[in-house]
């Protein structure tokens, strides 16, 4: 079991891959504040793609960025989350405006961390 993989944090993927991605959010909400980088990363999703709260660029990005810098190599935690930042500033976000540069920037941390799509 990763570090990071704690009952909570088994129990809000649970919930994800089961579509109850309000009850998620509540599960993850106590190890992302305990800097539980994985649950950070899943939180950062659900603000990323509007699932069980309201999308939230602003809000992704500085959860994703965290994941990001820790350089976490462990299930591709910070390439993934480079990677969903590539997407953010590809595609753009509420409260986020498109930025080639940044996602270019995302996408080269992502494949140099090894993570590529």
């Amino acid at each position: 079991m990763a570090s990071f993989d704690s009952s909570e944090m088994l129990e809000a993927i649970e919930f994800i891959e089961k579509g109850d991605y309000l009850t998620a959010f509540q599960v993850l909400t106590s190890p992302a504040l305990g800097d539980n980088r994985k649950a950070q990363r899943n939180l950062a999703n659900l603000y990323h793609f509007g699932w069980g709260v309201s999308a939230n660029g602003k809000k992704a990005v500085e959860l994703y960025l965290g994941v990001a810098r820790g350089n976490i190599r462990e299930d591709h935690l910070s390439g993934l989350a480079y990677n969903n930042l590539a997407t953010i500033y590809t595609t753009g976000l509420p409260g986020i405006d498109v930025d080639p540069e940044k996602a270019h920037q995302y996408l080269k941390q992502a494949r140099e961390l090894g993570f590529e799509m």
